[in-house]
């Protein structure tokens, strides 16, 4: 199974299981705080699309259209697995009882959570002229931190429940699942209003082997 197809396939899983019928909020055109959209989180693969102005810059407003999203990038993988088990390796035997290609990916979860807005905080960009009172918003962090991780359980609980991706012949490998927030040298990275946060996981599938017909005319 190609590659290319195996990542449409789990695309297509992820949207179903993760994105349809979810609503969440949205920045609004030039991240305008004070008006909140909402819509149904999107996935892209290995790159979210990014509109250019006239001199190369990627627009502010292009944000709108990436985030609440996932974003599932290839990792490097296995092309062909061998695996040694304990028995044969201290037994000076070496051979290869497993073989198969594995998909690794990295899972980026975006969403947007720009705090509570309290009563009268839409209504105040018209007093006196003097703009949002901004002590009218409570900045969400833990609000925009839960709303992260529980979207990031559920695709884990979808993963470890389901363990087969339909359509396909990718295989959870249990094991290798990790989370995390959006990190860098350590540390966690704050890009609020925009929370991120990763999954990891390698998926084994099948790699297709043909007998190598000259071991086996050695063999005759």
């Amino acid at each position: 199974m190609r590659t290319s197809e195996r990542l449409r396939w789990l695309k297509d899983w992820m949207y179903k299981e993760l994105c349809e019928g979810r609503i969440m909020k949205a920045p609004a055109a030039n991240m305008n705080i004070g008006v909140i959209n909402t819509q149904e989180p999107k996935v892209f693969l290995a790159w979210a699309p990014a509109r250019l102005d006239q001199t190369g810059q990627v627009r502010e407003e292009s944000v709108t259209s990436v985030v609440p999203s996932i974003t599932i990038m290839p990792n490097q993988a296995y092309a062909k697995y061998m695996e040694e088990k304990r028995f044969d390796r201290y037994n000076n035997v070496h051979r290869p009882p497993d073989m198969g290609q594995h998909l690794s990916v990295s899972i980026l979860f975006s969403i947007y959570e720009p705090g509570t807005r309290l009563p009268g905080f839409v209504d105040s960009v018209g007093d006196k002229g003097k703009g949002l009172d901004m002590t009218l918003i409570k900045e969400g962090t833990e609000q925009g931190l839960m709303t992260l991780m529980n979207w990031m359980d559920d695709c884990m609980e979808k993963l470890l429940g389901q363990k087969m991706i339909p359509h396909t012949d990718l295989f959870v490998e249990e094991s290798t699942m990790t989370y995390s927030l959006y990190t860098d040298q350590e540390y966690v990275v704050d890009r609020r209003p925009i929370f991120y946060g990763f999954i990891n996981v390698t998926f084994g599938c099948y790699a297709e082997s043909e007998v190598n017909k000259k071991i086996n005319n050695l063999l005759l």
